[in-house]
């Protein structure tokens, strides 16, 4: 470049460059390379955030579907106890009503023997009372 002095108005004698064509040759160069840097930044930046939209895409369907995959597994293992205690909860009930089964027909037949020894003893006292009385009243008393 080369150098010229201009006089500013009171002021000192300031010397200005003057741009030859190779000098312009240079900063277009650098001009091209510096847009050249930022359209490739511009297009790594839309690649970046496309890889970031997939991304997040990606991630949000694999929470979705490991989320749906969990509350299946619980609701099975939910399904299985119920299962189980129904199954558990039958068994109980046919075992309680056999037991109540039996202590029904223990109950009816003790009371049937209560029933049937009491009769018996009061027919018992009966005949007896009935002997005394016949024997008292044949003169067969002693």
């Amino acid at each position: 470049m080369s150098e010229t002095t201009t006089l500013t108005q009171g002021g000192p004698v300031m010397p200005q460059r003057c741009a030859t064509i190779e000098d312009l040759a240079r900063v277009r160069e650098r001009l091209a390379k510096v847009e050249g840097g930022h359209d490739n930044l511009r297009d790594g930046l839309s690649t970046l955030s496309q890889q970031f939209t997939d991304l997040r895409r990606d991630l949000t369907q694999s929470v979705s579907d490991n989320a749906a995959q969990t509350r299946r597994e619980i609701m099975e293992r939910v399904d299985d106890m119920t299962d189980t205690a129904t199954e558990r909860n039958n068994e109980i009930s046919g075992r309680l009503a056999r037991i109540e089964g039996g202590l029904k027909l223990t109950s009816w037949v003790t009371m049937t023997f209560i029933v049937l020894a009491t009769g018996l003893l009061g027919w018992g006292q009966i005949g007896d009372a009935a002997w005394s009385f016949c024997k008292r009243a044949f003169g067969y008393a002693s």
